[in-house]
């Protein structure tokens, strides 16, 4: 399993890994972590099973904030959806998960 971190604004700390710097969800821009930011979201991470998986689950834990798990999924159409997990206190987990007929394509995480 790899581990990201990073952070997206002052009230928002954000971690994202996916193939496109920013992506759109529901009026919230998901960003890919920089040097600086890494260090704003220090205690936080987001992991996931291994791409490709069938079903597949992303995770998001921190331990002073609230966390919120992202899975990047793709359908056997081709079409991809973002799968949310619920927001969770400090130092519990926040699980997503692909449906039964979609595959892990990435993963990212929120904390607040």
């Amino acid at each position: 399993m790899r581990e990201w971190s990073g952070a997206s604004d002052a009230r928002r700390r954000l971690v994202a890994f996916a193939s496109a710097v920013v992506v759109g969800i529901g009026g919230m821009a998901l960003m890919a972590p920089t040097p600086a930011a890494a260090q704003a979201t220090a205690g936080c991470r987001v992991w996931s099973d291994p791409p490709g998986t069938q079903r597949g689950k992303a995770w998001a834990s921190c331990t002073t904030m609230q966390a919120r798990a992202f899975a990047l999924c793709e359908e056997n159409s081709g079409d991809r959806y973002w799968a949310p997990g619920p927001w969770v206190g400090a130092g519990q987990q926040s699980e997503a998960r692909c449906h039964e007929q979609a595959w892990l394509v990435s993963l990212s995480g929120e904390f607040r």
